[in-house]
């Protein structure tokens, strides 16, 4: 396998994974429904205005004044009527009730134009082409379509929050931040392919000295107590050290390893 040029073809679909999500295109509207609206006007004079006209506004729903008018300017009232209707809250159940064959009549005619309404006028949500995956979207990512874990927080600095959120101001690129996703898609890959490694690479992994080894740590046997669990991905095969120093105090002692 020719492992520079693998390498340099995962650099660029790293690159542009980086920069890049595909959002949704444009919706084609779908063929108007027909307009039983005359139909549907029975149905809501019928049962529904005893309570729901513009004189009583009972839950501040007046029907008269939205059946008079066209449907998609309304659709969100409407959208609740027909969740009434659908599990049959509505008329209540003190008052004469339409059968069964006239809720399914009402509720289809309501749905299609509902349906047809939003066919016209497509809310598609978010429509932006392309847009930056932000640092957690990009370490996923990278574990889905290639299956490694990589600590992506080491190599990208962090992402803008706003309202609490981290990937909603993520559409410009500095230089700076191209950079470090150039550099970052360079190393990624040459992990991907098993590249050669310019020097040797260290890693260090610091336990917090205040955490418990008291109970079981999830990834470890079932009875066992304390200890850690750390993942790392070996890009190549080939001798690695392992040194492990455990935390002394002030007089260089092991913190529990004193003799009793």
């Amino acid at each position: 396998m020719n492992i520079r040029r693998t390498s340099a073809v995962l650099l660029s679909g790293l690159l542009a994974l980086a920069f890049f999500a595909p959002g949704g295109g444009a919706a084609t509207p779908a063929p108007e429904a027909a307009d039983d609206r005359s139909d549907a006007t029975q149905f809501v004079e019928a049962n529904c205005l005893d309570c729901h006209d513009s004189a009583t506004r009972a839950a501040g729903l007046a029907l008269d004044d939205l059946a008079a008018a066209d449907i998609a300017l309304h659709q969100e009232a409407w959208e609740k009527v027909v969740r009434k209707l659908s599990t049959r809250q509505m008329p209540p159940s003190d008052v004469p009730r339409p059968g069964e064959a006239e809720y399914e009549a009402a509720l289809a005619l309501l749905t299609s134009s509902l349906d047809a309404a939003a066919a016209a006028q497509p809310n598609p949500g978010r429509t932006e082409t392309f847009r930056r995956l932000n640092r957690t979207e990009y370490q996923n990512a990278i574990r889905d379509l290639l299956a490694l874990q990589v600590d992506v927080a080491a190599l990208l600095p962090p992402d803008e929050s706003s309202h609490g959120f981290d990937n909603i101001t993520v559409g410009g690129l500095s230089p700076t931040l191209l950079s470090r996703y150039i550099t970052a898609a360079q190393k990624i890959s040459r992990i991907a392919v098993g590249g050669e490694q310019g020097s040797a690479q260290i890693r260090v992994v610091r336990v917090p000295a205040d955490r418990s080894q008291e109970g079981q740590v999830d990834g470890l046997p079932p009875g066992t107590r304390g200890g850690t669990v750390l993942e790392h991905t070996f890009p190549v095969t080939g001798d690695y050290e392992i040194e492990v120093r455990l935390t002394r105090d002030r007089n260089e002692e092991v913190e529990g390893l004193r003799e009793p």
